[in-house]
Parts: C-alpha cells; sequence; structure tokens
C-alpha cells in the first residue's frame, strides 16, 4: 500500500488496473450480493409490515363482530396461525366453546396455544399462562385431576392461579400434604385479599382432612 502512495499517477492506474482484472469477477460478485442483499430486505420488511397491517385489522374485525366465529377470525387462524392474533383468537373461542359445553373443542384450542409456545416453556409467559389456567379449569370441571397435574408439570414459573388451580387438583386426588405447598405457594404470591381468603379455606379444610 506505502508503493501505492508513493507511486507516480500513471503507476497507480497501472496498479489499480492490474487489480481490477485479477479481481473483476470477486468484486462484481460483492456489489451483485449486496445489491440483492438491500432489496430482500426491504422486501421482507415491506412484507412484514404489510402482514402486521392485515393481522391486526383482522383481529379488530373480530373484536368488533357478534358473530360466533367471524370470518376474519377464521381467516386469522388459517392464513396467520402462527402470529400472536391467532392466540388470541383461540383463546377467545375457547371460552365461547366452553360456555356452549364444547369442553372438548375449548381443550384443543387452548392446548395449541401451549404447544406452540413449548420451546420457550422454561420463560414465563403470560399468554401461555392464561392458556394453561383456562385449560387446567376445565380439567378440574371434568374431574380429570391428574391431568391438571401433567399440563402444569413442565411449567416452571406458576402464576398464584395456576397453584391454586394445582392444589385443587392434589387436593382431589387425595395429596394433602403436596396440597397445603401449592396452597401456601399460591398464597404468597397472590395479590388479591378475596383470594387469599378463599385459599386460607382451602387450606383449613385440608387440616380436617387429615384429622379424619
Amino acid at each position: 500500500m506505502a508503493n501505492f502512495f508513493s507511486a507516480s499517477q500513471e503507476e497507480q492506474q497501472e496498479i489499480l488496473l492490474s487489480i481490477w482484472h485479477r479481481f473483476k469477477y470477486a468484486i462484481i460478485g460483492f456489489f451483485v450480493l449486496l445489491i440483492l442483499f438491500v432489496v430482500v430486505k426491504d422486501y421482507v420488511n415491506d412484507s412484514r409490515n404489510e402482514r402486521e397491517l392485515k393481522t391486526s385489522l383482522l383481529f379488530q374485525e373480530y373484536l368488533e363482530s357478534e358473530e360466533y366465529m367471524p370470518s376474519s377470525g377464521q381467516e386469522l387462524l388459517d392464513f396467520y396461525p402462527k402470529t400472536l392474533y391467532s392466540d388470541f383468537v383461540r383463546l377467545n373461542q375457547a371460552k365461547k366453546e366452553f360456555l356452549k359445553s364444547e369442553k372438548d373443542k375449548a381443550i384443543d384450542l387452548l392446548q395449541l396455544v401451549i404447544d406452540r409456545h413449548s420451546e420457550s416453556s422454561n420463560e414465563f409467559n403470560p399468554l401461555v399462562a392464561a392458556a394453561k389456567t383456562r385449560l387446567c379449569r376445565i380439567y378440574i370441571s371434568k374431574k380429570e385431576y391428574q391431568k391438571v397435574l401433567d399440563t402444569l408439570s413442565n411449567s416452571e414459573v406458576l402464576t398464584a392461579s395456576l397453584l391454586e388451580l394445582k392444589g385443587d387438583a392434589e387436593s382431589e386426588l387425595g395429596q394433602y400434604d403436596i396440597a397445603r405447598v401449592s396452597y401456601m405457594r399460591a398464597l404468597q404470591n397472590s395479590p388479591s385479599q378475596t383470594s387469599r381468603t378463599l385459599i386460607n379455606m382451602k387450606i383449613s379444610d385440608l387440616e380436617g382432612e387429615k384429622i379424619e
């Protein structure tokens, strides 16, 4: 490089020409790849922005509709199944199915939400926590208490509501000592005085079960 700057103008031109003839295809290829990268990046960003706008509009239509399953909600599930908006639709539809006593359909929808985020099971996800809470309540209403424990077995972080449901299932299965631990943990994490009062009542009932 020092020789290049110390050379005369004609010598510099010759050096540049020799570099060009030697590396011209690599240089051309580099700039072609750079242009392609910029074009593809812009296209991906535009497509992502268009998709986010489309899904948000569909979800707004879904919320504003009074139909049991609006076409906007079905479109989200069919064409954008991996978006958060689709998960919100599944949560809401599960509630509607449960109110219609279609518990198995509600379970399938909630399980889809949970399975979609299974790779991040070690991290707290409020969406998954909501789905598990509703799923456990359905299992308890069906007296399928072991399924409650199975649903929560891989959860690293449990909310107060989930801990209480876990205690309910353990109590129904006769696991009173374990249920007491779950209730105590729920008591510590519960922000509601009403919930704490109810949990304390359940703990008192457990003591009665143990005496018997």
